[in-house]
């Protein structure tokens, strides 16, 4: 009797959309000290398809004051049947930003909410509450954790 092949398992996936290279890059070395494969991009135009494409585990999307962009992205997330039930991450320097995204979380999504600049503990907290640990729970896995930066 044959086998069935089982697909190998991964590391949890984190998307990240924010303006900031030196934020990206802070945030990409934490979550792969964590083992987390993340993806980091400061250009939002075709990020939709991009995530629709690669299906991550957890999004982090970055409001910022003056700039649409962000919340129609976040819109769009909830709207398409492909991304609604992806769990995201909102964070943002202004705190008006993060509370007008709280309170309409059923248009915008969003499951936890995070002022900028962030205690890294607490950020790595909601990572871990919204889609737990960066392994698959397979004890064989010992896939390194890899970045990607798309322009």
């Amino acid at each position: 009797m044959g086998q069935t092949e089982q697909p190998a398992p991964r590391n949890k996936h984190v998307f990240v959309i924010d303006g900031s290279v030196d934020i990206l890059s802070m945030i990409r070395e934490l979550l792969q000290d964590e083992r987390y494969n993340v993806t980091t991009t400061n250009f939002v135009p075709r990020t939709w398809e991009q995530i629709a494409g690669l299906q991550p585990d957890l999004l982090m999307v970055d409001l910022v004051a003056g700039y649409r962009v962000g919340w129609d992205l976040l819109e769009r997330l909830q709207l398409e049947t492909l991304t609604r039930n992806i769990p995201v991450i909102v964070f943002s320097t202004d705190a008006k930003l993060l509370r007008r995204a709280e309170q309409q979380a059923d248009r915008f999504g969003g499951q936890r909410f995070i002022i900028k600049p962030f205690d890294v503990d607490e950020l790595l907290a909601a990572v871990n509450e919204l889609v737990g640990t960066a392994e698959s729970g397979d004890p064989s896995n010992d896939e390194p954790a890899n970045g990607t930066f798309l322009a």
